[in-house]
């Protein structure tokens, strides 16, 4: 009986511990439009190579020549690895030109989900592998 006792002890624990991990992770269709696609060329100001997915941050002039700092979240680090990127400057620097295509957030703020990057040498990366003739159903 007391085995048992410290076995629902332990079992209660890890439950605790890795549903906040399975609840932490979201629908991209609860922050992002698929719908609405949006194209932005900017500097890259700051990156966070992190799971569940890449943070990337971008000086984007608007159209009144102001510069503000957008958010552009990537799938995973991992997926990125796949798509052929390393961690650091051999394959993102900070200060270089990108321009980013995605979903616009459905908040209206300033931050995208990222479909596809292209590189300051030219080359379009897709990093979104969902159908991109029919967004995600919603």
């Amino acid at each position: 009986m007391k085995y048992m006792a410290h076995g629902t002890v332990v079992l209660a624990i890890l439950f605790l511990m890795f549903s906040g991990v399975a609840s932490a992770h979201h629908a991209l269709q609860a922050e992002f439009d698929p719908a609405r696609l949006l194209k932005l060329e900017g500097t890259l100001a700051r990156i966070e190579w992190v799971n569940p997915h890449a943070y990337f941050w971008f000086d984007v002039k608007n159209d009144k020549g102001e510069v503000k700092l957008w958010g552009a979240e990537f799938p995973s680090a991992g997926v990125l690895r796949s798509a052929g990127f390393l961690r650091g400057p051999a394959s993102f620097k900070i200060g270089d030109p990108y321009t980013i295509e995605g979903f616009a957030s459905k908040d209206g703020g300033d931050r995208i989900y990222a479909t596809a990057i292209n590189l300051p040498d030219g080359r379009r990366v897709r990093v979104w592998f969902g159908d991109q003739q029919s967004p995600p159903a919603r």
